[in-house]
């Protein structure tokens, strides 16, 4: 099958030639676009109606666009959400003639067992339960129904088509263009109607939780996956969002079962840099065993290193209660989209942080301190990054999924104990060597400084340098001037080293004295001995000068 990139290129070009069924249908989408008055820009409310009336598979896009508050504005996606598809299941001959397309094979020849009748219909595609012939493992065949992709990318290139002949790219105020509605859509069929991208995001996925107690997720069949077709393992455990999932359990086993989806949210977060961008109910289930298992990878997230430390020293801020910390993070993955107001974004930064230290934790709302976050930085003339705004975004949706499981645990109660469990020997030595580095900057800086501040002065002294005014600079200021710099250098050298030190001795750095590290005891004792110098080279000179 061809690429999403190709038929949309393809459908194009059906469309400038104007085929019979391409404008009939762009008369149809035309007439709904005038229905709501586009020209003028769309509501929420007026563009979930749009994609209702556009049909079936556009509400299954606009539910997988809601998941991109990093696009569109998060009153949209929240719209967007709430869409149900309806969609009348396919029937089984039908299915089954897809698939031997898909695999080259009848389905008798590649299942033991297929169920007819599919546990799931939407818009898009269809599951049906099936039990492998060889492995007889019991396998969930996600089966894309035939046509989709043409209609879609049809129906795409007619609405660019629309944009192109139509001043719809200025919008009232509060309101999104018809045109950002499009390159979004654009974009989420891209990634949806490619099976294979969501089987990668499934294996990795489930290499990164396999080693994890109590974690699970499908494992993806690859010989039985195409781009339309999708073979993973079937689950038939109750999800988080039905009574079942929950009944029995005690209100301890309840809150342990809360944390372990919020504990392993922040695994894929901080130490995965790649985790589920939709956690609502619907894709937690619960085993019989008190774990968990994800599904449903269509939409996931992901972080690189550096964002992944930034996010994990926001956090440390938001329980620290550092505000300064707060903005410094923010500012390292923010983008100016206007004039900057720094002042307007501290306070912002201590109002959240007073909200964050003055709130019961059980009672805190990650969602309204998101919300403040984004539109703070959104006043103070910044953007925040994508990926920080669709995890905000799910950590919001996953406070929801975990009040079903348990009243008492909080997002922030977690953040807290992750940050403080985070504090691993290996954390403490990068810090450590990230302090000492900076530490042998400032000194080099410092050491500099004395020669520095010495030839200014003597330009001063010469009359090379003017302040605005005539100065007479005796040799004695000078050099008294000259004395007071080094010892300051000196001193500044004797707590660097004394701080490093102290740091380098929480490690485990190889060879150790008295089971402290030796470069970290030596560099203790020369820094006290500098520092003890360094305060009798102070007091013989006041000595000095009172006689």
């Amino acid at each position: 099958m061809p690429s999403f990139e190709t038929l949309m290129r393809l459908a194009r070009a059906r469309n400038r030639d104007k085929d019979e069924h391409t404008s009939k249908r762009f008369l149809e989408i035309l007439e709904v676009l005038r229905k709501y008055h586009v020209r003028d820009g769309i509501t929420p409310d007026e563009a979930v109606a749009l994609l209702e009336d556009l049909g079936t598979t556009f509400v299954k896009l606009g539910q997988i666009a809601s998941t991109h508050p990093d696009v569109l504005p998060r009153e949209y996606c929240d719209a967007f959400g709430q869409l149900r598809a309806h969609a009348k299941p396919l029937d089984a001959a039908i299915v089954k003639k897809q698939i031997e397309g898909e695999l080259g094979k009848p389905v008798d020849e590649l299942f033991d067992e297929f169920d007819d009748t599919p546990v799931g219909s939407a818009s898009i595609a269809q599951v049906h339960r099936a039990v492998v012939k060889d492995s007889k493992q019991v396998v969930a065949v996600k089966v894309q129904r035939p046509g989709v992709v043409e209609q879609v990318t049809d129906d795409l290139s007619i609405m660019e088509r629309i944009v192109e002949l139509y001043d719809l790219l200025s919008p009232s105020e509060g309101k999104i263009s018809f045109k950002q509605l499009v390159d979004e859509l654009v974009r989420t069929s891209r990634d949806e109607l490619d099976f294979r991208i969501e089987a990668r995001n499934l294996e990795r996925f489930y290499e990164n939780n396999k080693d994890r107690p109590g974690i699970g997720s499908p494992r993806c069949y690859e010989e039985l996956t195409t781009r339309a077709l999708l073979t993973e393992d079937f689950f038939t455990d109750p999800r988080v969002g039905e009574p079942s999932a929950v009944e029995g359990l005690s209100e301890e086993e309840r809150d342990q079962l809360a944390y372990l989806i919020a504990n392993n949210y922040m695994q894929q977060l901080m130490e995965d840099g790649f985790f589920h961008a939709d956690p609502h109910a619907g894709n937690i289930l619960i085993t019989p065993e008190h774990g968990i298992r994800w599904i449903d990878f269509g939409m996931m997230g992901e972080m690189n290193g550096r964002e992944r430390e930034v996010l994990g020293e926001i956090i440390e801020s938001l329980v620290k209660g550092d505000a300064y910390g707060l903005k410094r993070s923010l500012l390292k993955v923010a983008t100016p989209t206007g004039p900057i107001d720094h002042g307007a974004l501290l306070g912002a930064c201590e109002n959240i942080i007073s909200e964050v230290i003055d709130v019961d934790l059980e009672s805190f709302d990650t969602g309204a301190v998101f919300d403040e976050l984004a539109e703070s930085m959104r006043k103070s003339g910044f953007e925040l990054a994508p990926f920080l705004v669709t995890m905000g975004r799910g950590l919001v949706t996953l406070e929801g999924t975990i009040k079903l499981v348990s009243d008492k645990l909080n997002i922030m109660q977690v953040l807290a104990k992750y940050a403080a469990d985070s504090f691993t020997p290996e954390k403490i030595a990068r810090r450590a060597r990230k302090v000492v580095g900076s530490s042998v900057e400032s000194v080099e800086a410092m050491a500099a400084l004395p020669s520095k501040a010495m030839d200014t002065l003597d330009m001063l002294q010469k009359g090379q340098v003017r302040l605005g005014m005539n100065m007479d600079v005796n040799k004695k200021v000078v050099s008294g001037l000259r004395e007071s710099i080094n010892n300051f250098a000196f001193a500044l050298l004797a707590a660097a080293m004394i701080i490093g030190s102290c740091v380098l001795c929480t490690t485990e750095l190889e060879p150790q004295i008295l089971g402290i590290p030796a470069l970290g005891f030596a560099g203790f004792i020369f820094g006290t001995a500098l520092m003890v110098y360094i305060s009798a080279l102070i007091l013989r000179s006041k000595d000095r000068d009172l006689k």
